[in-house]
């Protein structure tokens, strides 16, 4: 049955291939989804298209969260010193003393990152911007 208006550029199958490249690197720009979008579809879009069809399906772009950068041997000793402490009573932690180091760019940013993901999943560790304690300036 034909219907007025314009045709879809993208097929559902070819959304879901957008998005899924989106959710394997959240760190891919628009402009470089269009570039693999070309190779592998043979279709020349414009990068707001993209962008469109990751929007329609909850995708929004926007400045990972600033984390600091814990590996994966870390995150699991971090994990079993947790658990260990976990239920010690309120008389220990009164003679514990807690430090937090930050990194602060004095002299401007780093430049600006942008990400790729759906709402509640901004911490997700794809979506997270590792920082580091020490480095940086000259």
């Amino acid at each position: 049955m034909q219907r007025s208006g314009r045709p879809r550029t993208f097929s559902e199958r070819e959304e879901r291939w957008i998005v899924r490249q989106a959710h394997i690197n959240p760190k891919t720009s628009a402009v470089k989804l269009t570039l693999k979008c070309k190779s592998r579809f043979r279709k020349s879009v414009n990068p707001e298209t993209v962008r469109n069809a990751l929007r329609k399906l909850k995708y929004h772009v926007r400045l990972p969260r600033r984390e600091p950068y814990i590996s994966k041997a870390n995150r699991k000793a971090r994990l079993a010193f947790a658990t260990m402490y976990i239920k010690q009573p309120t008389e220990f932690w009164k003679n514990v003393i807690f430090v937090d180091e930050s990194k602060y760019n004095i002299f401007g940013s780093d430049g600006k990152q942008k990400v790729w993901h759906t709402p509640n999943t901004a911490l997700h560790i794809k979506n997270l911007r590792p920082t580091v304690k020490y480095g940086g300036g000259k």
